[in-house]
């Protein structure tokens, strides 16, 4: 317990660091490039987000969850992990021109040229990360990662001033990967993970086939909405949606914050000890709830200001798209815990099954909305998301035999919450009457409102996470789900 406090600490504090860092990024950035330059970058980084996932066949993650690791399996892993990045890298590099020419812009060739050079760099960093990762060493990795994050905050901001338009970004993830490798090979000094050999080797092709194979169809199930609106659309569009997304993914890197990092391990090494995760799981679900849907409802209502404050008032079309998404979003309270705990108990199998349902489905429904235009796709959300919440809760519940009721009886009082604390905001908007334009003033106003009603939402229903509240923030109520659990 005390270990799992310690890691959610230091993780948290750096995922936060990343966090304001990455945003106050967004926000300079945004007020300097037009959406078409940054569209230039969405698309780039789309089509790097497929060649990434492709490094999956050869996944990091195998070392965290294999039982007894030994340096030849550190080795071998990384052995394979140099193959795969390096025909990623090169397959990459030579089909720029032609990725490029299909949307005819060749500003797309330079850009993914710079990235496929930063995907490789990221190699020296990628498996020290994951045996500290193994090691709930997470005081050096926040460092690691700290590090990161303030070279590749400094170089977009002072690129994008220079002129280097789509290019700071490109150039950023370099700087980026230099620092975090140099700093990882520094502070571990574990040079014999970098001796090729390829002992042990099956065992990672094993675990990398099914998860490999499903961290591709997943990337490219979200890609896939930046691709078509750039090909049909414009690469404004592609801009405009991404921008959306990444504001509605707020809630939860701001809740989770460094959480995220930490479950797979926690997980992990609750399996390896033969203990159940299911009350674990369960408790973490209220938990999470509690504070992700009640955000999301007030970025609903607040979309107009938080956009114009985050991004500028060249990026008022993304109001709509926040508001759609963040709806939607309230079927993903799951999302995070379900992938780790799957790999924990060994099931890899059911996680390559479960994306092979829902991404071909996914798919066919987001092309089809396409074509109707960008809200069009966000709209499509509204099936997408919950489609998918319904196909992993199953291959979750099957494995822990958790009931519909039990699920329900976690979270229903987070919804009582979520209700409470939307009242307030959506009464300053009914009152002002001008629809959801509201004035910055306006919004704090109706944020603290929010805020009210949020605390008299978990006094009333009696919320775990008002316990984890008195017990001290932010850490007792990160951990509060393990210790409930355990």
């Amino acid at each position: 317990m005390a270990a799992v406090k310690r890691a959610l600490l230091l993780s948290t504090g750096e995922r936060y660091f990343a966090l304001v860092s990455n945003f106050v990024t967004v926000a300079v950035v945004s007020r300097i490039l037009t959406p078409a330059e940054i569209g230039v970058s969405v698309i780039g980084m789309a089509f790097v987000g497929i060649a990434m996932s492709a490094r999956e066949f050869a996944s990091a993650n195998f070392l965290i969850q294999r039982q007894h690791l030994t340096r030849a399996d550190v080795r071998g892993a990384f052995t394979v992990m140099l193959l795969f990045t390096s025909i990623i890298t090169i397959a990459l590099a030579s089909s720029a021109p032609l990725l490029a020419g299909a949307y005819g812009d060749e500003r797309l060739t330079p850009y993914l040229r710079v990235i496929a050079a930063a995907f490789f760099l990221e190699l020296v960093a990628a498996p020290i990360i994951t045996l500290l990762r193994r090691d709930m060493a997470f005081g050096k990795i926040a460092a690691i990662n700290t590090s990161g994050a303030v070279a590749a905050a400094a170089v977009t901001i002072s690129l994008a001033m220079l002129g280097f338009s789509y290019m700071s970004f490109a150039w950023a993830w370099v700087a980026s990967a230099v620092v975090t490798g140099l700093l990882a090979v520094g502070l571990s000094r574990q040079f014999w993970i970098f001796r090729p050999s390829l002992v042990g080797w099956r065992g990672m092709v094993a675990f990398g086939g099914y998860n490999g194979a499903t961290s591709l169809l997943y990337k490219t199930y979200e890609a896939l909405p930046y691709l078509l609106l750039g090909r049909i659309l414009s690469l404004d569009a592609a801009a405009l949606y991404s921008r959306g997304l990444m504001i509605c993914q707020l809630p939860d890197k701001v809740i989770l914050g460094g959480a995220i990092s930490v479950i797979l391990p926690a997980f992990s090494a609750e399996a390896r000890q033969g203990r159940s995760l299911k009350q674990p799981y369960l408790n973490a679900l209220g938990l999470i709830t509690a504070l992700q849907w009640p955000a999301l409802l007030v970025l609903a209502a607040l979309a107009y200001p938080i956009v114009d404050l985050l991004l500028g008032d060249q990026w008022h079309g993304v109001v709509p798209i926040v508001q759609i998404v963040a709806i939607a979003s309230l079927f993903s309270f799951s999302f995070e815990l379900n992938y780790p705990v799957l790999v924990s108990i060994g099931a890899v199998h059911d996680i390559f099954r479960r994306a092979l349902i829902v991404c071909p489905v996914s798919v066919v429904i987001i092309t089809a909305a396409a074509f109707f235009g960008l809200r069009a796709v966000a709209f499509s959300l509204l099936l997408v998301i919950p489609f998918q919440a319904f196909v992993s809760l199953t291959f979750v519940r099957r494995h822990m035999v958790i009931g519909w009721l039990e699920i329900w009886s976690a979270v229903w009082r987070s919804a009582v919450v979520a209700a409470i604390t939307i009242s307030g905001p959506l009464a300053v908007v009914i009152y002002i009457g001008s629809g959801f334009e509201i004035s910055l003033v306006k919004a704090l106003s109706a944020a603290a409102l929010a805020a009210a009603g949020w605390l008299l939402g978990l006094w009333l229903t009696g919320h775990a996470l008002l316990t984890e509240f008195c017990e001290g923030l932010p850490i007792s109520g990160a951990a509060g789900w393990w210790r409930q659990g355990s």
